[in-house]
């Protein structure tokens, strides 16, 4: 990978970012994002945990691999793997870990703020059904991560006073029973979107009424899970682009030798609440307005009033009238969809800036870039700077540094 670097070698790095899942994909693309600032790396990726053996990793080291980043859902798994790149002295950034960090050993561990992300998803159900119930459902496989995730959706609620609902049973009539239970309305955080998957699935079999009487929300913004069921489902989507280029900003400086905090978590975790159909505002909201924002959020980028009016089959006064009742217009609603695409293309670092504004309808790069700047206070680029280093400048001022093993 080409660049520029203070060093006169190219450095060896082996990448292990579970390419498998959206997480993985865009950790890499916010890798590639520090790449293309200028450092110069000799990358081998290795695809999945399976292949991240300790024959591979020995066979890295003899190779002379310089850095190692990796992604770690389950150490207990692999602690072969940790073992040999402790015992090697090498620097190793480990990613989605929510395991302490290994004892020994040249760590560094990049974590998202798990108590933000769940913060945002209750955030959510409060503006769609204020004053309603909410109710967790851990993944099946009850990891680190899941247990994380549940224990920040305790610990919150009872913060705030809320009533909250935990599944206890680990069998799909557990579920269903569970959900069947629920007050409703309830909205029921899932800890990522295969688990949402489940629980809509389950909905449906159970004949739950997904939002009115269930709203669901995951964890992930996976779009092959997410923009593909019936209802498509809405999740939070936290900044793993950000991740992995702090992951890589904070390998690099390890192999320098620099001082470096072991224990880093990304500032701006969440990027964005991914409003799809199963967590929408659906209780109160005039049925016209319902089935407009169903058609907006599908396809925005192609719609306006005229067009929409057309598709519901009513006039422009009539749906305008439905929308200012609900205290807002289709034109704003059209504009906020578009926007939240326009954020989620300016958070991949391989997206050029200039096509941004035609991909998400923006009648000009000019329009955008004026009502960007206007909205969020910065450039585009900036934003996207900010966006993808967010965390690093944070930690290294604040967290005692110690000076990296030789």
């Amino acid at each position: 990978m080409k660049g520029h670097n203070n060093s006169s070698d190219v450095r060896k790095v082996l990448l292990s970012p579970k390419l498998e899942g959206k997480a993985g994909r865009a950790h890499l693309a916010g890798i590639l994002g520090f790449l293309d600032a200028g450092h110069v790396w000799d990358v081998r990726i290795v695809r999945s945990a399976s292949e991240l053996t300790p024959q591979a990793v020995r066979r890295a080291l003899a190779d002379g691999t310089e850095g190692f980043l990796l992604s770690v859902a389950a150490p207990e798994r692999q602690k072969e793997v940790l073992d040999i790149l402790a015992a090697s002295g090498k620097p190793v950034v480990i990613l989605d870990n929510h395991a302490p960090r290994p004892r020994r050993g040249n760590f560094a561990c990049v974590r998202f703020d798990t108590r933000a992300i769940v913060a945002a998803a209750l955030d959510h159900f409060a503006k769609i059904l204020p004053g309603s119930g909410v109710a967790f459902v851990p993944d099946t496989s009850r990891e680190a991560w899941s247990n994380s995730r549940e224990e920040a959706f305790r610990r919150l609620t009872r913060q705030r006073r809320l009533e909250a609902h935990f599944l206890t049973g680990s069998k799909r009539k557990d579920l269903a029973a569970w959900l069947s239970a629920l007050p409703s309305p309830t909205g029921v955080l899932a800890a990522n979107d295969l688990t949402a998957l489940l629980v809509v699935e389950t909905c449906a079999e159970a004949k739950i009424s997904v939002p009115d009487r269930l709203a669901v929300l995951g964890i992930d913004n996976d779009e092959l899970i997410c923009g593909h069921t019936r209802p498509p489902i809405a999740t939070v989507e936290p900044n793993f682009a950000g991740a992995g280029f702090l992951a890589a900003e904070t390998l690099e400086r390890m192999m320098d030798g620099r001082r470096t905090p072991r224990e880093l978590t990304v500032a701006e975790s969440v990027n964005r609440i991914v409003v799809r159909q199963s967590a929408r505002p659906a209780a109160g909201r005039p049925l016209l307005v319902r089935r407009a924002m169903d058609l907006i959020r599908a396809d925005a980028v192609n719609l306006d009033v005229p067009s929409v009016a057309s598709s519901l089959g009513v006039s422009r006064t009539r749906l305008a009238e439905a929308f200012a009742k609900d205290g807002t217009s289709v034109a704003a609603e059209i504009r906020e969809v578009r926007f939240s695409k326009v954020l989620e293309l300016l958070a991949n670092p391989q997206q050029a800036i200039g096509p941004i504004a035609n991909l998400c309808g923006w009648r000009s790069e000019t329009h955008l870039m004026h009502y960007f700047r206007k909205r969020m206070g910065i450039t585009m680029r900036d934003w996207r700077r900010r966006h993808l280093s967010a965390g690093a400048a944070q930690h290294q001022s604040t967290e005692a540094p110690r000076l990296q093993s030789p």
